[in-house]
């Protein structure tokens, strides 16, 4: 009994890596089609449970949106489809709540449109938490560690038997 799930647990995560590296291509060849014709924003939502978003945006010289490209969806089976909506409009005027698309999709977009003015200020965008991440930090906060108090300055000390609150 413990080869057969042995060997099916082997061929799904082969068939998970051959499709996730179709996904990568898939991202790959749109970008290189997009960055030869000017610049490209790019915005991403992750999620865990529910469906995540890459948005990519060509971009003119005037900061206009020329062509846009959309993936989204739950399994490596998602592809890059053209979104047109944004078409025409400056990059910064983009409203993601104007637009009618899923809220990972309009997460994507304020991502998208956050990263390319911070890039145009010279900085380096900051990346999107994870979806464990996220947990992490949910959990951080209710045990009452935050970003003034983090989790090595607790004065809690650890004896023999156990945790001690110092605090």
């Amino acid at each position: 009994m413990f080869w057969p799930v042995l060997a099916t647990v082997a061929i799904i995560y082969v068939c998970n890596a051959v499709l996730a590296m179709r996904q990568m291509k898939d991202f790959s060849t749109t970008y290189t089609l997009l960055r030869t014709r000017g610049r490209v924003a790019i915005g991403k939502q992750k999620n865990a449970l529910s469906r995540g978003a890459i948005v990519m945006f060509l971009l003119d010289d005037r900061d206009h949106v020329v062509a846009g490209r959309r993936m989204n969806g739950i399994t490596v089976l998602a592809r890059f489809r053209d979104f047109p909506v944004c078409d025409g409009l400056p990059v910064e005027e983009i409203d993601p709540t104007a637009v009618r698309a899923d809220r990972g999709t309009q997460r994507a977009i304020a991502n998208a449109r956050d990263n390319f003015l911070t890039i145009r200020a010279g900085e380096i965008p900051v990346e999107p938490p994870t979806p464990l991440m996220k947990v992490v930090n949910r959990v951080d906060a209710k045990v009452g560690h935050t970003p003034e108090r983090p989790a090595g300055a607790s004065r809690h000390v650890v004896g023999r038997r156990g945790l001690t609150a110092v605090d």
